[in-house]
């Protein structure tokens, strides 16, 4: 086919075909999937040389469904606020506080949710207010996160948002140890009046420092994990380990038997794996299963491993021979001993 070339549009974009006469070239259409879009090539036969003025007229069709789609999305728009503006005609704001708490239109900042916080600019929508209290829309409630709980949701605090939190709550008490706890001086003080004026002050601020900083979707932008090469070394976290829910490209979690040893044995660089934790409030601990290594190591540590467990089975299967040849040892020893000894004192 002597054909032309193609145009494309987005899985939001159409194509109006009724504009092209019959006597225009023939054509195809063929889809790709190309990212998270579908789009649609169209192949012109062109071999009388009007593919040209057919790729005119489907892009202007094209520029105007697009025209036409932005028209559309402003129509939704505005159909939900009247449909907003409908409920809210039909049911008025509440009368008394309670109702406020899981109101589908309304809340009020004292019914909130701990975590929950209102848009930076949900004051031009207030919608009355109630003893007080501005009573605000309730769309314009969402959930706020620490920045280290936004990773695992694929977003990320601007940095220049870090200093300013939408929210900032009492951290989790930590659980208190049970059993006796001796004090290191037993009430005796050592120092001075001033040092123990300032280790109070110490405690004061590092009881600041264990508030909780939440952040607004607004404060945050989409992120991944950015790729490891085989040449880089594996980042961990404080705890040197690396969390699954955040494993970077370029790693590759292996969960096998005594693995870890085998990654040693070669020289493979490693890194234990958290998968989460277990238990229920303050007693929950880490579960570590598996190591975390570059993605092209994994086929030779898989080899590596189906060795090791075949020279297990073999060190298994001698262990056990060893153990029945020692327990038959035992017993024909104690045989013979015991025929001696009848044999010696047969006369006594």
């Amino acid at each position: 086919m002597d054909g032309a070339r193609s145009c494309s549009r987005s899985r939001h974009s159409r194509l109006n075909h009724r504009d092209i006469s019959s006597s225009t070239p023939s054509y195809k259409v063929e889809t790709e999937s190309r990212g998270n879009n579908k789009v649609d090539i169209l192949i012109i036969d062109d071999d009388e040389g009007e593919g040209e003025d057919m790729k005119e007229q489907l892009l202007a069709s094209n520029r105007n469904s697009e025209k036409r789609l932005n028209h559309e999305q402003h129509d939704v728009d505005q159909t939900e606020q009247r449909e907003f503006e409908s409920m809210k005609g039909q049911e008025a704001i509440p009368t008394n506080k309670a109702a406020f708490k899981n109101h589908p239109l309304y809340v009020i900042p004292s019914m909130m949710k701990k975590q929950e916080v209102l848009a930076p600019d949900a004051k031009r929508r207030i919608s009355g207010i109630f003893k007080g209290e501005m009573v605000y829309r309730r769309s314009d409630v969402s959930m706020a996160f620490p920045a280290k709980k936004w990773l695992y949701q694929g977003r990320k605090v601007i940095e220049k948002e870090l200093p300013k939190p939408a929210k900032i709550i009492k951290a989790r008490k930590k659980p208190t140890l049970k059993g006796f706890q001796t004090l290191s001086t037993y009430g005796v003080m050592l120092g001075k009046q001033e040092d123990s004026l300032k280790d109070v002050d110490s405690s004061l601020q590092s009881e600041e420092d264990a508030n909780t900083k939440l952040y607004g979707i607004w404060q945050t932008i989409r992120w991944s994990p950015p790729y490891v090469g085989p040449n880089d070394p594996i980042p961990v976290n404080e705890h040197n380990n690396v969390e699954l829910a955040l494993l970077n490209p370029g790693l590759a979690h292996v969960e096998l038997y005594r693995i870890a040893k085998v990654a040693k044995q070669l020289g493979i660089p490693y890194a234990p794996c958290l998968i989460g934790f277990e238990g229920h409030g303050g007693n929950r601990t880490p579960t570590i299963r598996g190591i975390v290594v570059h993605r092209h190591n994994v086929d030779l540590l898989n080899e590596a491993h189906v060795e090791m467990q075949s020279q297990l089975v073999e060190n298994e299967v001698k262990e056990r021979q060893q153990a029945i040849y020692g327990r038959w040892k035992r017993l024909i020893k104690g045989l013979l001993t015991r025929d001696r000894i009848a044999r010696e004192y047969a006369n006594d």
